[in-house]
């Protein structure tokens, strides 16, 4: 039987995502009470039920569960959960792209709170960051199944919610929290084995980002304001577009109203 402490943030989850999307598609996300959700989340799903239960699940603690299971490692939670719970995961986001890791991963609420620290700003491409996710999610497969070495495990950011990191985990939180003010998001989108996988998983949302090309002016504010270059690739339908974390920065920036968290374009 799973745990209700587990259950109960499921729930709360599908809540927080059901609730982003309304709010998406009605456009009424900017950045005030985006910000007030994102200290919401960081400190309900991270510190609070970090507090009610040390198998305080996130995205990428059951990608790395479902891993050591396949393994054979000693893991407090049964391959079928795993299974059912990463699922569960890409069903989010499926549904309302990456709503998951935008509004209900603590870590990921985390680093956007961060990011609006007034520092300069930096990106890089998508083939970057998809590549160095790649190469990660390589090296932490073959050790772990090679020598038995879980280096996900080790570097593991999400002991702070617990209280409870180590010197290689505390430092690795410590790069993230500084790179976090200057990149958006840099362990979703450099090292997180679930934000490589989510990112594939995105390509086939339901809800995301659609263009009135009808009323769209070709101004390029939401591309501007995106935070990853997602939109870019909205913009231009690019085949593979970037990581995007239903953040709402592109819907609040259109103002012309061309701009729709919807399943369909409204006009070609």
């Amino acid at each position: 039987m799973i745990n209700p402490i587990i259950l109960s943030k499921i729930a709360l989850w599908t809540i927080t995502i059901v609730a982003a999307t309304i709010l998406l598609r009605g456009k009424k996300i900017n950045r005030r009470n985006r910000f007030g959700f994102l200290l919401a989340g960081t400190i309900i799903f991270g510190f609070i039920y970090g507090k009610l239960s040390p198998l305080n699940p996130n995205p990428m603690s059951l990608l790395n569960n479902l891993f050591l299971n396949l393994k054979g490692a000693p893991v407090p939670v049964p391959i079928q959960l795993s299974i059912i719970m990463l699922l569960l995961m890409l069903g989010f986001v499926i549904i309302s792209n990456r709503s998951i890791c935008g509004w209900g991963c603590q870590l990921g609420l985390l680093q956007d709170a961060l990011y609006r620290v007034p520092t300069p700003k930096f990106n890089v491409s998508k083939k970057v960051t998809a590549i160095t996710r790649i190469l990660f999610f390589i090296v932490f497969t073959a050790l772990l199944f090679y020598s038995g070495m879980n280096i996900l495990g080790l570097m593991d950011p999400f002991g702070l919610f617990q209280l409870s990191l180590t010197t290689i985990s505390g430092l690795t939180l410590l790069s993230i929290t500084l790179a976090s003010m200057v990149f958006y998001r840099p362990w979703c989108r450099f090292l997180c084995p679930f934000g490589l996988t989510g990112l594939v998983a995105e390509q086939f949302s339901l809800f995301r980002p659609r263009i009135n090309r009808d009323e769209c002016v070709n101004c390029m504010q939401c591309v501007n304001a995106c935070p990853t270059g997602a939109m870019k690739d909205f913009f231009e339908e690019n085949s593979f577009h970037n990581d995007c974390f239903a953040c709402g920065e592109c819907i609040q920036a259109c103002r012309v109203n061309a701009l729709n968290w919807s399943r369909n374009q409204r006009s070609k």
